[in-house]
């Protein structure tokens, strides 16, 4: 389920973990200089309900927790546990806690949006992607337990259930890595070194208006030749879709020797305007039939 407001609020006065994970290099969405400007309050906050994967990932959710009540029993939903009283800038918004046994559970869905991006191996292990490790390692720390329970919905392989067990060794690399980065970094308010922020997080920076930043222009002169690059290499490949569209005359496919493309209409769905339809190239190296379908 969304964190509320207060988690919200919460969450910029610890590392998560999924912030652990980040600041460890092992998310694929975010890396420590995004963690840093997030944590120093840099950031505008960013929209929550418009982006589709993450509110599908929030409705699957309640179903994935209810799959684990079926095998651990009744669980207590977004409990928030934390390791500052033990000197540590160390929190977690877990999804559940076991509530016989206080154990903690992570609800995971992958592959909705698209394949599996992740090695998942088999049920009932420990075989999670790393960052998953490192988010369970963490509610552990939180929570004192020695095992978290991790409830998934994989694309093509469905409900599942996986668990990690506490790794002191992990955790104490988690535990030393998050303290350096909140002491040196957070605190101090000193960016990671040896390392960009991703594109669309510092985009959300707070900017203040009519102020000017002296930058080296070594800076600007590659951001204006990899922008030149990019837009002759955007003309060339208008240039040669639109030679081959004309190539094909008034066909819907063409065949060659080196592969096929295909031109075939297809349909835009419209919940606010009427349905519109638009056309595709694509690359195939499948036979094509006189049907407007792809054989194999």
């Amino acid at each position: 389920m969304p964190i509320t407001d207060r988690q919200i609020k919460l969450r910029r006065e610890h590392l998560g973990s999924s912030d652990m994970a980040a600041v460890l290099g092992l998310d694929r969405f975010r890396n420590p200089y995004d963690v840093w400007l997030d944590k120093t309050g840099k950031l505008v906050e960013k929209e929550r309900g418009n982006n589709q994967a993450l509110y599908a990932g929030n409705a699957f959710e309640d179903g994935v927790l209810q799959f684990a009540e079926t095998s651990l029993g009744k669980l207590r939903r977004n409990q928030y546990r934390s390791a500052k009283d033990r000197g540590l800038p160390i929190g977690a918004n877990v999804d559940a806690l076991v509530k016989d046994t206080g154990l903690p559970v992570e609800a995971k869905t992958a592959g909705l949006y698209g394949p599996l991006m992740e090695n998942w191996g088999e049920e009932g292990t420990d075989q999670v992607p790393d960052r998953v490790i490192v988010q369970a390692q963490v509610h552990l720390i939180c929570t004192l337990t020695d095992l978290c329970h991790i409830a998934a919905f994989l694309q093509g392989r469905g409900f599942m259930m996986f668990q990690v067990p506490a790794d002191k060794v992990v955790q104490d690399y988690i535990c030393e890595t998050a303290l350096d980065f909140w002491n040196n970094n957070v605190i101090k308010d000193i960016p990671p070194q040896n390392v960009t922020p991703s594109l669309e997080i510092v985009k959300r920076v707070r900017r203040e208006p009519k102020s000017i930043a002296d930058v080296d222009h070594a800076m600007i002169d590659a951001w204006k030749a990899a922008k030149d690059v990019l837009n002759a290499a955007k003309k060339t490949k208008n240039e040669a879709e639109a030679a081959l569209l004309a190539a094909m005359g008034n066909a819907e496919a063409g065949a060659s020797a080196a592969g096929n493309v295909t031109y075939y209409e297809q349909t835009r769905k419209g919940y606010v305007v009427q349905d519109s339809a638009y056309r595709v190239l694509r690359f195939t190296q499948k036979p094509l039939t006189t049907t407007g379908e792809l054989h194999g």
